[in-house]
């Protein structure tokens, strides 16, 4: 589950979380990031995934 505008897609091993909005939006951090195609702002249990961005955390 994400906001409106992201997309997540769960599979064993790795969560990947794809904002299509045009504006960062605040998430929860799904484990450690393994790849972003953005830098993404983790802080705690959040996350920051700027516009257009994916990523990809290893759980």
């Amino acid at each position: 589950d994400g906001p409106e505008g992201v997309l997540v897609l769960a599979r064993p091993g790795f969560v990947c979380t794809v904002n299509t909005t045009g504006a960062p939006v605040r998430i929860a951090a799904r484990g450690r990031v393994l790849l972003a195609s953005s830098p993404v702002t983790v802080d705690g249990a959040e996350a920051v995934l700027p516009a257009d961005t994916t990523v990809w955390w290893t759980v």
